[in-house]
């Protein structure tokens, strides 16, 4: 029979190991998730194990089950409408970040552009939509109203950083009521392409004002045989760069009202000038539709000058192998900037994603140095301002990228198609003289502004 002592020294003993399972426990629970990975919590918890190297052991046995758990592999789709070299250029940009995160894999689909907003449309109405995808800048605000995709600001890791990383322009065409639903992924702008042996029969320089602009557009200009500048329609996107340049607006800041932008004294000079130069006969009425081309009328001499994006090196390279492409930056308005217009694609994460926090590794990747880079390669322009006169990048992407600097958006709104029909149609009844200039955007403000009531 064990004595008293006896007995009271195996209690102590069950009571101190009891003591330590508590502790480890205690310890264990202490442990919270944080985006993923496993972290401790900052409060301290009292420690009573006189080994704490045994402790420690004991708690790392016990964490070992939920590191597993937040590592857990996932898929992620991803949805895009990219060509040919840029698609096989987008399997390496996978490849480079599943190597950096082994637990994501990225599914990409791809689309044409012209079946693209349907399929996601379908997507959505069927719960069938991606986690990401690369949409068209003019879409975002269209589906962050209908509430199809994620917030991102407040809510993705590092978002202030990359947003401030990125042009102002792109930037601005993923916010809308407040908040931002996507980052812009590449981007393009239109600059002023100038056919060299046109300005040097005519020993004409090459215009950095909109005054310059007009006078060498003419000085330029022979009866049918040749025409100073070309404009490839009527839509928004073709006079954009010239109206931005001239400081046109189409609304107020707030998106609120047309009345006083779209027909304000600066938006009316900058269509009045198009319109002087058309009856002139220093624009190509190639503009009302018929006749050639814009890129081809410039590659043979026909138009001295024209406005349009990078795409057009390759264009030419095509079609015009010996056909000496140049660039310049939108002329200045009177207070002396250039502006021009937006385009691209955004990234976006939709609301349905069952793996968001993986869907937005994703996107911070695309907009690293090292995948805007990659796709640099062939030939997609970088929304990273940082970049700009990287030694890495095609030699002409620097002035589309000086560009890009001062280069603002169309109205990122929902109703933007139908505001851009308005504007079309206000520039065509000015062109064939059924209005002037002022009251043609005085109706285009009233049809817009019914838009936005």
């Amino acid at each position: 029979m064990l004595d008293k002592n006896k007995i009271f020294v195996l209690a102590l003993s069950v009571m101190v190991i009891f003591s330590l399972f508590l502790v480890g426990c205690g310890q264990a629970n202490n442990v919270v998730e944080d985006e993923g990975n496993t972290v401790e919590n900052s409060e301290p918890v009292e420690n009573s194990a006189p080994n704490e190297n045994e402790a420690a052991e004991e708690n790392a046995d016990m964490d070992e089950p939920e590191a597993e758990e937040a590592m857990e592999p996932v898929v992620i789709s991803y949805w895009h409408t990219m060509s040919d070299a840029e698609t096989a250029q987008l399997d390496n940009v996978i490849a480079a970040f599943e190597e950096q995160n082994p637990d994501i894999t990225v599914e990409p689909t791809r689309y044409a552009y012209d079946d693209f907003k349907q399929a996601i449309l379908t997507g959505l109405a069927s719960g069938g939509a991606p986690d990401t995808a690369r949409m068209d800048i003019a879409w975002v605000s269209e589906f962050a109203d209908q509430g199809a995709l994620m917030q991102l600001d407040g809510v993705m890791d590092d978002f202030d950083d990359l947003a401030a990383s990125t042009f102002a322009g792109p930037l601005s065409t993923n916010y809308w009521q407040g908040h931002y639903y996507g980052l812009p992924q590449n981007t393009n702008t239109q600059v002023l392409l100038w056919n060299t042996e046109d300005f040097e029969a005519a020993s004409a320089e090459v215009p950095t004002t909109m005054d310059e602009f007009a006078a060498v557009a003419c000085e330029l200009t022979s009866g049918e045989e040749q025409y100073g500048y070309a404009l490839g329609g009527t839509y928004f996107w073709a006079p954009a760069p010239i109206f931005y340049a001239m400081g046109g607006k189409v609304v107020d800041d707030e998106i609120t009202t047309a009345t006083g932008y779209i027909n304000g004294p600066e938006s009316v000079e900058a269509f009045s000038l198009l319109v002087d130069l058309y009856n002139q006969g220093c624009i190509s009425p190639n503009l009302l539709g018929g006749g050639i081309g814009t890129a081809d009328g410039h590659a043979t001499g026909l138009y001295a000058m024209i406005i349009d994006g990078p795409w057009m090196v390759d264009i030419y390279k095509g079609n015009y192998p010996d056909f000496e492409v140049n660039f310049a930056l939108i002329p200045t308005g009177a207070d002396g900037t250039t502006s021009s217009v937006v385009g691209g694609e955004d990234a976006v994460v939709f609301e349905g994603s069952e793996n968001p926090e993986a869907a937005m590794k994703w996107l911070a990747f695309l907009l690293s140095e090292e995948s805007q880079l990659m796709m640099a390669e062939v030939g997609v322009i970088p929304t990273l301002s940082g970049l700009i006169g990287n030694p890495a990048l095609p030699e002409y992407f620097d002035i589309f990228l000086q560009q890009l600097e001062t280069a603002q958006a169309r109205v990122p709104h929902p109703a933007w198609s139908d505001m851009d029909n308005a504007i079309n149609n206000a520039f065509q009844r000015a062109l064939r003289g059924e209005q002037t200039v002022q009251e043609a955007l005085d109706q285009a403000a009233a049809e817009i502004n019914d838009l936005l009531n």
